[in-house]
This record gives structure tokens, C-alpha cells and sequence, in this order.
């Protein structure tokens, strides 16, 4: 998460922070550094908040930056070797662990690594290994059916409860689902066709969906939060545009990770789902409306601000929408993924 100048020297940070304890704030290299900024950071980090330097001006002033961050990030594209080797023992020797951003493929990945960084980022880590497509395992039969039956347009409630009825493991997600703390119900639901009329077939179909994804064995808990930022972003920023589809805005983000769940091209995982024309559309080559949604949130995660500029949309309003839909995600993802 970017931070500027006046919401470190003002303060206005701090409730975002203590929301969120384990985020780490990212420091642009371009900030104003002045006392004022130094003192901020220095504040905040004696309270045990965690600050990221992205980027580095070889200065006195980005000296005394240094002492206040845990962590700095360099972009290997733009960085040359020599550079990089030296920049990383400055860091190494005043205890600060070095992220490397934009990463391609496996050798940069392999020669940031004798380098020494300690961490790594870049769209190496998001691209699927294409590997031959199994299809969908037995066990998680039950749970295919059930998103069919969701994204059927005349789904109704009786029916879904009926089909998560019919599996034991199925009903016990979805009643400890409901009885957990994030709906903090006054009483405890201990029918199926109760949690589904409390929860509406939205919701109930993003838990079944993401139900379908963690089962997959290749599945990380780190792209079901991406698949849930993403879905939520959609929602949001569907509302702004006026799009009536906040349902399929909402899929389309969630299902986006797909092709990396699977390991598999997106082509052929869709293949195997019962979806939407207009949702494959948009996951397959960012068509329609749900598509021009998908790709600006998609611009937004890998900082594409060209292509935001020319969706159209206020990029403060595509911010508050990003940050909303973190705070969802935090809030809401344990409930949904935990076994």
C-alpha cells in the first residue's frame, strides 16, 4: 500500500494502520523527505509499524529515509547488476531486507537470488506453468454442481439448499460459515435452507466458488485473497460506473484466478465450468462490460496507470475502491477459506 507525505505528517494514517497491523506501508521513492516526514516515520516505527522503501536515491537525505523502513525494494530492470550487488550490502549492513521487483522469468529470478534479496516480486510469480488440464477431481463433484446450479439465471433458493443438503461436508462448511463471528448472529442457524435464504444467492455462490477453487491441490491461500480483492474492487467499481451486473462484476474478479489455480490455460478451465457468455468474454480476453471492469482492476494491481487513465475512471475513486476492497477481504477471508 502507497503512502504520501501529508497523511504521514498528519497522522491521518494511523487508523488505517491500527486496522490493519499487518500491512507494510510502501514509502515512494519520489516523497518529499523532510524533518517533518522523518519524524512521522520514526514515530510511527517506534509503535512497531512496518514501512517499505520503493526505490532509493543515493543522497544524504534518503540516508536518514533508511533508518526509518524495514524494507527496500529495487526494480532489477532498471537496476544494473554492479548496482544492485552494491546497493545490497549498504542494506544488508544497516539490517534492512531487500525486495526485487520485476522479475520475468526463472533467470532473473536465479541471479536475484545469488545476489542475495531477500525477497522477490514481478509477473514470474503470476504466470500459470501450463501443464496438461486433468479436469475436475471426483470430490469436488458436488461442489461443480452446486456453481452450475448458482449461475443458472432461474436459480432459486429451495433448490440450492437442496443440493448442499445432499453433501455432508458441503452443509457443515456452510453452517459454521454462517454461526461464525463475521455475521455475529443473534441466534444460531441450524438449517440449511435458513443460511441460504439469511445469505442470498450472491453470497452463497462466492463461497461456493471459492469452496471449488481451495479445493484444488495446486490452490495457495495467497491467490484466494487476490481472487477476493479482485472480486470485490469489481463489485465496487461496477457500482461506480452504474452497471446493474454487480453479481457478475463480482464472479468475474473472483474466477480470475482460475488459470493459476489450475495451472492451466484460463481457455481450458472454462471449458470445464458451466459460465456465463458475457463472464468467459471478460475472463478470456476482457470483452464487454465485465471485461473493461476486470481489466481496470487488473491495471490497477500492476500499477498500469496509462491504462486507467483511459478507462475514464477517477483514479480516487479507483483507489478508495482498492482499499475497500482490502479491508473486505482481511475481514471476510478467514471465515470463508479456513477448513
Amino acid at each position: 500500500m502507497n503512502v504520501v507525505h501529508v497523511l504521514l505528517v498528519q497522522g491521518t494514517l494511523r487508523q488505517l494502520i491500527e486496522a490493519s497491523p499487518r500491512l507494510v506501508f510502501e514509502v515512494m521513492a519520489n516523497i518529499s523527505v523532510d524533518e517533518p516526514l522523518i519524524a512521522a516515520l520514526k514515530a510511527l516505527r517506534q509503535k512497531g509499524y512496518c514501512f517499505l522503501l520503493d526505490g532509493y536515491v543515493d543522497n544524504e537525505a534518503y540516508q536518514a529515509l533508511l533508518e526509518t523502513v524495514e524494507y527496500v525494494r529495487l526494480n532489477i530492470s532498471t537496476t544494473p547488476e554492479p548496482e544492485a550487488r552494491r546497493l545490497l550490502t549498504r542494506f544488508h549492513q544497516r539490517g534492512l531486507a531487500v525486495i526485487a521487483s520485476g522479475i520475468e522469468d526463472q533467470h532473473q529470478l536465479e541471479v536475484c537470488q545469488k545476489l542475495g534479496f531477500n525477497f522477490f516480486q514481478g509477473r514470474h510469480f503470476s504466470q500459470p506453468r501450463l501443464l496438461k488440464f486433468q479436469g475436475i477431481q471426483t470430490n469436488q463433484l458436488a461442489v461443480v454442481r452446486l456453481v452450475s446450479a448458482l449461475n443458472q439465471s432461474d436459480a432459486d433458493l429451495q433448490q440450492i439448499a437442496s443440493l448442499i443438503a445432499q453433501d455432508v461436508a458441503l452443509s457443515y462448511k456452510l453452517l459454521r460459515y454462517i454461526n461464525s463471528a463475521y455475521f455475529s448472529l443473534p441466534q444460531r442457524v441450524e438449517s440449511i435452507q435458513r443460511a441460504v435464504a439469511l445469505l442470498g444467492l450472491r453470497t452463497v455462490r462466492s463461497w461456493a466458488t471459492l469452496i471449488s477453487m481451495s479445493g484444488v491441490e495446486s490452490a495457495r491461500s495467497d491467490l484466494m485473497t487476490i481472487a477476493l480483492v479482485r472480486a470485490k474492487m469489481c463489485e465496487l467499481l461496477g457500482e461506480q460506473l452504474g452497471l446493474k451486473q454487480l453479481d457478475s462484476n463480482f464472479m468475474v474478479g473472483l474466477l480470475s484466478v482460475l488459470d493459476l489455480v489450475a495451472q492451466a490455460p484460463m481457455s481450458e478451465v472454462l471449458a470445464a465450468l458451466p459460465l456465463e457468455d458475457d463472464i468467459n468474454a471478460a475472463l478470456l480476453h476482457h470483452e464487454g462490460a465485465l471485461g473493461q471492469i476486470l481489466a481496470c482492476t487488473l491495471a490497477y494491481e500492476q500499477c498500469d496507470w496509462a491504462t486507467l487513465k483511459e478507462s475514464g475512471l477517477d483514479a480516487e475513486q479507483v483507489n478508495e475502491a482498492y482499499m475497500a476492497a482490502l479491508a473486505d477481504t482481511y475481514r471476510a477471508s478467514y471465515e470463508l477459506l479456513r477448513d
